[in-house]
């Protein structure tokens, strides 16, 4: 009985010690990691957290401005003004002339001659005319000059001193025309001569619109042949040139066309472009009537013609 009671107190204890020791097996095993932590951390000292390491400063050199090439800042200038052109100058060769200055005028006519119509706008640029007719003196200087040839003219009155004064006539276009570039101009275009002669304010005859009379223009009521030239300076221009009336017809630049004026350029019209046979003269003759001494009245000639009622003037563009 005693044996049977010691068995079972023994098996108790053993009961008991197994558990305990259990126990303490599992305490054991649940306090392991933090152990292994510190004594990893006491046992690796070089796995500390990093450090920034500190650089000594650096020194950044200032910067320097770049040379640049002195530049030339330019004086202001003064705004330019136009040019204002003298109203009368005397050329190269001696010879007065009057500026006809820039602008518009009113061309032709819708009353009178058909070869006039339409009456139409034009502009020209600056020009100079001369006040005279080339007379027979100023033309015989620009033989004398080797300038003028006159090979196709005439020239009847050139050798009789009492018509030295007078237009020079009897030469063809050709040579009028060479006279006036030997002047450094050249013969009017129709357009040029017409402003000259009416001005702006659309006159019937260079003086006004009051009728011809011999002390005007030298036209067929007032003697046979030409007057010399400036004998009538109540007929002048509104730009003050003279005998534009009468005395000689004068020789134009442009080739004659009858309809030109319906297709005329607005702006410096020269005449057609292509030779039309016939050159354009203007301004009537010493043995006209009146009616074709207006400064509308278009006529024309052939440029190898030469008469002794057909003269000239030069114009020259400053």
């Amino acid at each position: 009985m005693i044996s049977k009671t010691l068995s079972k107190l023994t098996l108790g204890l053993l009961v008991l010690l197994a558990i305990f020791f259990t126990a303490c097996s599992s305490t054991a095993s649940e306090t392991t990691p933090a152990t292994s932590t510190s004594a990893a951390l006491e046992a690796s000292p070089t796995e500390a957290i990093p450090t920034t390491t500190v650089l000594p400063p650096t020194n950044t050199p200032e910067p320097t401005a770049t040379e640049l090439p002195p530049t030339h800042t330019p004086e202001p200038t003064a705004t330019p003004q136009p040019t204002v052109l003298p109203s009368e100058i005397t050329d190269a060769r001696g010879i007065p002339m009057v500026l006809v200055p820039s602008g518009e005028f009113v061309m032709g006519s819708d009353r009178d001659q058909a070869a006039a119509r339409p009456a139409h706008t034009v502009y020209l640029d600056d020009f100079y005319m001369d006040v005279y007719e080339v007379s027979q003196t100023r033309y015989k200087e620009c033989l004398e000059a080797g300038g003028c040839e006159m090979t196709s003219g005439t020239g009847e009155l050139l050798n009789r001193p009492v018509w030295d004064s007078h237009p020079m006539m009897d030469i063809t276009w050709y040579d009028a025309q060479e006279y006036c570039e030997w002047r450094g101009g050249s013969l009017p275009t129709e357009a040029q001569w017409e402003k000259a002669a009416r001005g702006t304010d659309g006159r019937k005859f260079p003086w006004g619109n009051d009728p011809v009379t011999c002390e005007l223009a030298r036209y067929g009521e007032c003697g046979w042949m030409t007057a010399p030239v400036g004998t009538h300076p109540a007929g002048a221009s509104p730009y003050g040139v003279q005998d534009m009336a009468g005395n000689a017809w004068e020789l134009i630049y442009d080739w004659y066309q009858q309809d030109y004026y319906s297709i005329s350029p607005v702006e410096n019209p020269t005449g057609p472009e292509e030779p039309t046979g016939y050159k354009a003269e203007r301004g009537g003759a010493w043995f006209y009537e009146a009616d074709l001494m207006t400064a509308i009245w278009r006529n024309n000639l052939p440029p190898t013609a030469h008469y002794l009622y057909v003269g000239f003037r030069c114009v020259i563009e400053p």
